[in-house]
């Protein structure tokens, strides 16, 4: 999977891939979501996203996105993580969801989108984790992603998805 480096920006940001201005549900200037290649130079706020998530043509659209308070974390596999992304699984497809991290294991939010509202962003699972900001977005950053295909939240390792397709068959043994 590919990756981007993601975080809400005060100021129009430099040198990203993709930014865009959001605001709130009442129109106030909310700041810029901006991304970076994974080898560019970016904040130290900015966070790991599925790179699926950013399109530098993406159309506008809405967005919960969840953020930890700055120093705080989870543990990827902590259980309250796990029964957030098996909500994800059994909702509508949103047309972006990631969650956010810091290295390979450390979760500190989650961007679920979509293009037009239609009220899905009131239930996002993560809210019950650390707080949401409800965005409206600008053309220029937001993604279309295919649906989750299945649950791939169990890893082996902080970077090694969970190795389901190189397990032996019963009669490979």
């Amino acid at each position: 999977m590919s990756w981007a480096w993601f975080t809400l920006c005060p100021d129009p940001p430099a040198g990203t891939m993709a930014t865009a201005a959001v605001f709130t549900s009442n129109g106030d200037a909310a700041g810029f979501l901006a991304a970076w290649s994974p080898d560019a130079d970016h904040p130290p706020t900015a966070a790991k996203i599925d790179g699926r998530a950013i399109d530098p043509l993406g159309k506008p659209g809405w967005a919960s996105l969840v953020l930890a308070p700055e120093g705080l974390f989870l543990p990827f596999d902590d259980i309250a993580v796990s029964a957030s992304l098996r909500r994800i699984l059994v909702m509508p497809p949103a047309a972006v969801f990631s969650t956010l991290l810091v290295g390979d294991d450390r979760l500190v939010g989650a961007l679920t989108a979509e293009h037009e509202l239609t009220g899905r962003l009131n239930h996002d699972p993560f809210v019950n984790l650390f707080p949401a900001l409800m965005l409206r977005v600008g053309g220029g950053i937001l993604g279309t992603m295919p649906a989750p295909a299945g649950p791939t939240i169990q890893r082996y390792g902080a970077d090694n998805p969970w190795p389901w397709d190189r397990f032996s068959s019963e009669t490979d043994r």
